[in-house]
């Protein structure tokens, strides 16, 4: 297959079958997505991997902790909340992606573009060897007390976390938006 190919057929997956996902094989796909990008060597950032059932449990509880205490989560009922806690509690794997934070805005910006671009090849490593994923960032997840809970320290940001998975069945792709659609062409002063 080809690289364009793959970046092509990559989807993001959101169900996935219950195959263990081996933490060294996650480790291994880290490493190797690091090392495609040019400066790996100047990129700040850690992971915490939640792969067995007791970690995945916590940090579902996490994630659920800041939605309960939410507006909206005090209108949901318990069982819906549990739902939710379960959903995630049973996806195979968990990495959650913290970037360093640098002296300044540019220096921190630049190395939070720097561990996305490592995560894109991550997500494009794991889908040769069938691993899907999901990149969330979901509101529920940004507060305080959520990175307090995952040990986030003050020179740090957070990324996001992925969901990850062997899945039965891919998603068809779906209609993209011509690129021609999404830029602008600068005629100057």
């Amino acid at each position: 297959m080809s690289l364009a190919e793959l970046i092509r057929g990559r989807r993001t997956i959101r169900s996935f079958n219950q195959t263990p996902v081996a933490r060294e094989l996650v480790a291994e796909l880290l490493q190797q997505a690091a090392g495609l990008y040019p400066n790996a060597e100047d990129a700040v950032w850690r992971c915490i991997y939640a792969g067995t059932p007791e970690s995945r449990k916590r940090l579902a509880d996490y994630m659920m902790e800041h939605m309960a205490g939410s507006r909206l989560g005090k209108w949901m009922p318990g069982k819906m909340i549990e739902l939710f806690k379960k959903r995630f509690a049973d996806i195979p794997g968990h990495v959650v992606v913290i970037a360093g934070t640098g002296p300044d805005r540019q220096a921190s910006d630049r190395n939070y573009a720097a561990v996305c671009s490592i995560l894109q090849n991550f997500q494009l490593l794991g889908w040769e060897r069938q691993l899907g994923m999901l990149w969330d960032t979901e509101p529920m997840m940004q507060s305080e007390g959520f990175y307090e809970r995952l040990g986030i320290r003050e020179n740090e940001r957070f990324v996001g976390i992925l969901h990850l998975g062997y899945y039965n069945k891919a998603p068809r792709g779906r209609s993209r938006t011509p690129a021609e659609k999404k830029w602008t062409v600068y005629a100057g002063s």
